[in-house]
């Protein structure tokens, strides 16, 4: 059960916080408890607010804390790449990964796009507008989650990441 003020990670990836629980609150499909979350990072618009029910597992997870954090980039390493060649299979496969929120399988999915990014790179090649637009999402809401748990911008996290790896 998650509290008011913690911060949590919705099924899309974006940091949220938890501003209010209702009881007995009914949006329209019965009566249930509801988590209140806004995009922690809403710098455009105050009124963005997600209602999650209370009962509904893997909807919401706890943001990563410092030590999960420095725990996965250790561990980035080990974590080997998969690429599948058919776009469209790719792209259902890397989705399914993603919206498993598992931050291991997100960090798989950075270093597998990467690495073909370089390799198309040295055949004067890109990634696809699907994957590259794929990519950023990704990178953008696992440095957000990464920023607040660091205490950093999500502007340093590469740095950190990057700087952290050349001391393992």
């Amino acid at each position: 059960m998650f509290k008011k003020e913690d911060i949590v990670v919705n099924k899309k990836g974006q940091v949220c916080k938890v501003i209010d629980i209702l009881d007995n609150f009914d949006v329209g499909l019965g009566k249930n408890t509801y988590y209140v979350l806004v995009p922690y990072f809403n710098e455009k618009n105050d009124s963005i607010k997600y209602y999650i029910p209370a009962d509904k597992e893997g909807i919401i997870r706890s943001a990563l804390k410092e030590k999960e954090i420095i725990a996965l980039i250790d561990s980035l390493p080990s974590i080997k790449e998969i690429w599948i060649t058919n776009p469209k299979i790719r792209k259902a496969k890397f989705r399914e990964l993603y919206d498993s929120g598992n931050p291991i399988e997100i960090f798989r999915l950075i270093k597998s796009f990467e690495k073909k990014k370089k390799e198309l790179e040295k055949e004067n090649k890109f990634l696809s507008f699907t994957d590259e637009s794929f990519l950023r999402e990704i990178k953008t809401n696992i440095y957000n989650e990464f920023s607040v748990g660091l205490n950093i911008t999500s502007k340093e996290v590469e740095a950190f990441i990057f700087n952290r790896l050349k001391e393992i």
